[in-house]
């Protein structure tokens, strides 16, 4: 962080307080860092917007396990080849290695906590692109040779089909 506004925005614990991401219209929100949890987990919160269907599409990841917890909203999750709904208060685990997809069905917004066990995605949002409490509704563009890297920083691809 080389301004004095970033430096502002991390507390003792060196992370961002609301650090937001926008793909596609979903938010991505950074809310326990790995930094916080000597690296054992991590918790992001993925809200998605009211109006059409959203989908993350088929991928895995190759390093870490997730606990989805559905908040709000109505969810259907592909694991592997099974196919799962998801309504408020539904928790599923997602082993690594194990490709899976979730998409919001209906007109009202979703919302998802997601904690990766060990620690580490959530700075695949932070690569992407940068955020500021500010200025989150900026979107991450989406560029096929920054995926395809970050897809092997991360030992995380994308499964077409």
């Amino acid at each position: 962080m080389n301004n004095k506004k970033d430096n502002e925005d991390f507390s003792q614990d060196h992370y961002k307080v609301n650090e937001r991401y926008n793909l596609d219209g979903i938010i991505y929100k950074i809310l326990v860092d790995g930094n916080q949890t000597n690296n054992k987990y991590s918790i992001v919160e993925i809200i998605f917007p009211q109006g059409e269907e959203s989908e993350i599409p088929l991928h895995k990841h190759g390093n870490e396990a997730l606990i989805m917890h559905v908040i709000e909203g109505r969810f259907l999750f592909r694991y592997g080849k099974e196919t799962l709904n998801g309504t408020e208060g539904t928790v599923f685990k997602f082993e690594k290695d194990i490709v899976h997809s979730y998409r919001k069905i209906g007109q009202d917004h979703g919302k998802l906590l997601v904690t990766y066990i060990p620690a580490g995605f959530e700075n695949f949002f932070r690569e992407l692109g940068n955020s500021t409490v500010e200025d989150f509704k900026k979107s991450i563009e989406f560029n096929p040779v920054i995926v395809h890297l970050l897809e092997s920083n991360y030992n995380w691809r994308f499964i077409f089909d």
